[in-house]
C-alpha cells in the first residue's frame, strides 16, 4: 500500500479529520504532522477529532516523534474528543497512538469514519 494522509478541518462540524494509509515514512509524517497543527487553527476551541489510522502500518522513531508532536500541539489546542478508527486485526500503529502526552484526551473507537461521525454527533 502506498503511504499517504488526509488531514482536513470541518468548520461546521468543529472537527479534524485525520487519515493515515500505510508505512508512512519519515519526512511525510514531519508534513503529517506540520498540516496536523495547522488545520485546527481553523477549528474552534473545543473541537473533535476522528483519526483513521485502520489502514495505517507502524512508523519509524522518527515517525513516533513527529506523531507525539502532532498530539502535543492538539491537547495544547483544546481538542476535546477524539474518535480513533482501528482495524479490527491490531496491525501495530494503533499502539503508536498510546500513551499520549499531558492535556490529550483519551480516545474512543470506532470501526469506520461514519461511526466515529455518528459518536461524536450524538454527544453534541
Amino acid at each position: 500500500m502506498e503511504p499517504s494522509y488526509i488531514i482536513r478541518a470541518d468548520p461546521a462540524k468543529n472537527r479534524l479529520y485525520l487519515a493515515l494509509k500505510g508505512a508512512i515514512p519519515d519526512e511525510m509524517a514531519k508534513d503529517a504532522a506540520d498540516k496536523t497543527i495547522e488545520e485546527p487553527k481553523k477549528l474552534q476551541p473545543g473541537f473533535t477529532a476522528v483519526n483513521d489510522i485502520s489502514q495505517a502500518q507502524p512508523t519509524g522513531p522518527k515517525g513516533v516523534v513527529e506523531i507525539k508532536r502532532a498530539q502535543a500541539f492538539l491537547g495544547y489546542l483544546g481538542v476535546r474528543r477524539i474518535i480513533r478508527v482501528i482495524p479490527q486485526s491490531d496491525n501495530g500503529a494503533a499502539r503508536q497512538f498510546e500513551n499520549p502526552p499531558q492535556g490529550y484526551p483519551i480516545a474512543n473507537t470506532a470501526s469506520s469514519i461514519e461511526e466515529a461521525d455518528t459518536m461524536l454527533d450524538k454527544a453534541n
